[in-house]
């Protein structure tokens, strides 16, 4: 804390020396001091922009928290072929090293401000997009193509957004037609990727709008595990087809609503040929919005069904690890959630200029039933892991302004959670699990001061919740010596923080410094079971527990430099440590960086375009040491990655354009968990196609 506290008084006392810095720039017009937005996965200030992730449209510039905003033009000219390789260089976003299509999706966490684990919300048009019964994101549901922008609120959200929000929210707002046009694209690439990708936007009216988008990719993929581990060893390779359509209504001023259906499907074969994953997705979501005078009614529903079919194998006996496999395995998980949400809103006066209050409410329903087979194919035993959970909040909001200079953004939430129709069937479990219930309140205060059009400074208090979701709660997972186990008794972790931090805009110069510090308690972890606490049959296992406190300090630096028209830099600098400080299980975590957070990182992006229809852009990132275990002994080095991307766009809407992840080719590791060979990220790896609009 001593730390965060010092840098925090050497920034501001460095504001004195800004101005001086900055003496003979001329500045084009006023412009408010506004968290920054992002570029390529990196920052500059886009003012106009509207964001919706504090739950109430507002313009970027009035937002008195840490705020980034990717929009769609930078996300297609990011070298990627996914959403998080585009928003791995964005400030406060924790995701694992290694791309998400590359690993099982149980792997695809999602945190942020170096919080770890799932400790963050990621929604889609204001739905949750976090997978209902692990919590993991699948970014392969949402093409880039059909992204307008993506909006990354920094800090606890809980008060706002409830469940999952422990360190901020990300969501990604979809594209909405404003004229009649057709767009394709399609190309490929290195080790056998490819991708298509067409969409149609009909306005029938200016009340009736319609938008559809079909979208597939794959890749034979690249050898992630070094040939000294075996023969058995193979590329992992995944193909997608996503589909959506959207309509749009605004029949009069007054009212406006949009329903969209997303249908998905994955396929992936990931290290060796048996272990494979496939995975569906249906879901649906509404929203409308009643303008009625002195505010707005806003109702959103969505419904979501998935399943899940995942093999896990084991090495034959007799058999040297690496020259064989067998199916020891087949999960198989259905769920389905169901949701909504109102919220009525409003200008009071010219102090308090917004005051809303709603509700929501989720139920999730999920099994996971698991097979488990010998080496010769025969059932042994079935594991199964069931269950229900339902949320249901109350938020409240006001935007004060005290005087012109000052805003203070008070919101609160009083969440009631509830676990039911619980079964805890893994080898050793308990059976029929009672009921239980929770409620947590939870305020945050976010304060601005513009003392000048330039500079802005903040700073917010805030707690936060984050229930076990139903994978924590039943669902096992075992090889045939190895067993780990859910925990039906865990509770909910809590987080309370501060934050403090200014922006700056200098003419063509923009910048932002935040500092934050966070304690959760009740933290959600695993300990090794002594040899007496283990199932019949199993030589090693883990459990589920709450266990003892973290604390999680840090500092984020952004800055953008519009060089000249068509010419920008962003860059960012982000130091966390993340530490386990109480831990009656395990001791040896005590004090040792969490793992999967890097102590350090930084990125910058520089981008060029002109009106003549070419762009460009060169992307670096420097990823500090992490490691793959909380007890710090199994080492992921710091390594650095260079990504280019050019284009060319012709009058008649046709663009070709080509993509190079990992220019230089740099070998690292981006997973390390000990439950396997290490393996490696993402190659050279070279994309080449054509964009046609119409």
């Amino acid at each position: 804390m001593l730390s965060i506290v010092r840098a925090t008084l050497l920034a501001f006392t460095g504001l004195a020396l800004v101005p001086a810095l900055a003496r003979g720039q001329v500045q084009t017009s006023p412009v408010p001091s506004a968290p920054a937005a992002s570029g390529i996965g990196t920052e500059t200030r886009l003012p106009a922009l509207v964001v919706s992730a504090t739950r109430s449209e507002r313009t970027l510039a009035d937002q008195p928290m840490s705020v980034t905003v990717v929009p769609k033009e930078q996300i297609l000219e990011t070298p990627a072929q996914a959403l998080d390789d585009v928003l791995r260089t964005t400030v406060g976003i924790n995701l694992p090293l290694i791309a998400s299509y590359q690993i099982h999706p149980t792997g695809n966490s999602f945190s942020m401000r170096g919080l770890g684990g799932i400790r963050g919300l990621v929604m889609l048009d204001g739905v949750p997009l976090n997978d209902p019964f692990f919590g993991y994101v699948q970014w392969s549901r949402v093409p880039m193509e059909n992204i307008e922008r993506v909006e990354v609120v920094r800090g606890a959200s809980a008060s706002i957004w409830g469940n999952y929000a422990m360190g901020g929210v990300v969501n990604i707002i979809t594209r909405k037609p404003d004229r009649t046009a057709f767009s394709a694209s399609g190309g490929g690439g290195s080790y056998g990727t490819y991708r298509g990708d067409g969409s149609a936007d009909v306005v029938l009216s200016d009340a009736v709008k319609i938008r559809g988008n079909f979208n597939a990719w794959g890749t034979a993929g690249f050898d992630q595990i070094q040939p000294a581990y075996g023969p058995m060893f193979a590329p992992t390779s995944f193909n997608a087809q996503t589909g959506q359509v959207a309509a749009y209504f605004d029949p009069d001023p007054t009212l406006s609503a949009n329903v969209r259906v997303n249908i998905f499907n994955e396929n992936q074969v990931l290290r060796s040929p048996l272990l494979t994953n496939n995975q569906q997705y249906y879901d649906i979501a509404g929203n409308l919005t009643k303008k009625l005078g002195w505010g707005d009614l806003t109702v959103t529903a969505f419904h979501q069904q998935s399943r899940a079919v995942s093999n896990t194998t084991a090495t034959p006996a007799g058999t040297a690890f690496g020259f064989g496999e067998y199916v020891q395995g087949i999960h198989n998980t259905p769920v389905w959630s169901t949701g909504a949400s109102a919220q009525l809103s409003g200008r009071v006066n010219d102090i308090v200029r917004l005051a809303s209050i709603g509700v929501d409410f989720q139920q999730i329903s999920g099994s996971d039933t698991t097979a488990i087979l010998s080496q010769a194919g025969s059932q042994i035993r079935t594991d199964n892991g069931s269950g229900q959970q339902r949320f249901a909040g109350v938020f409240g909001q006001l935007d004060i302004f005290p005087v012109e200079s000052v805003e203070v953004l008070l919101s609160a939430r009083f969440q009631n959670y509830l676990n039911f129709d619980g079964y805890d069937g893994a080898p050793g479990g308990q059976g029929t699990v009672p009921d239980s219930a929770q409620n947590s309140f939870d305020p945050r205060v976010s304060v601005l001061w513009t003392p000048t059009s330039n500079i802005g400074l903040r700073a917010a208090a805030y707690t936060a919740f984050r229930a076990p979701n139903l994978d924590n709660l039943y669902r096992a997972f075992s090889t045939t010596s190895l067993v780990f186990l859910p925990n039906a008794q865990l509770t909910p972790e809590r987080l309370k923080g501060v934050e403090a931090g200014f922006d700056l805009t200098f003419g063509p110069v923009t910048g932002q410094f935040t500092a934050f510090y966070q304690e959760v308690t009740n933290l959600i972890t695993l300990r090794t079971l002594a040899p007496t606490e283990l199932p019949a049959g199993f030589f090693f296992g883990t459990k589920n527990i709450n266990a003892g406190k973290a604390i999680v300090q840090g500092i984020e630096l952004q800055a953008g430099w519009q060089i000249m028209p068509g010419l920008k830099l962003d860059a960012n600098y982000t130091t966390v440590s993340s530490k386990i400080v109480e831990n009656q299980f395990d001791p040896a975590s005590i004090g040792k960086q969490q793992s999967g957070i890097p102590t350090q990182q930084a990125a910058a992006t520089l981008s060029y375009s002109d009106p003549r229809g070419w762009r460009a852009a060169a992307r670096f990132r420097w990823i500090g040491q992490s490691w793959g275990d909380n007890a710090n002994t199994l080492p992921l080095d710091s390594f650095t990655v260079f990504d280019v991307s050019a284009g060319y766009r012709f009058a008649k809407g046709i663009e070709p354009f080509v993509e190079i992840q990992n220019l230089f080719n740099q070998y690292y590791i981006a997973d390390n968990s000990g439950f396997g060979p290490p393996q490696q990220g993402t190659p050279l790896t070279i994309f080449a196609g054509l964009k046609v609009k119409f």
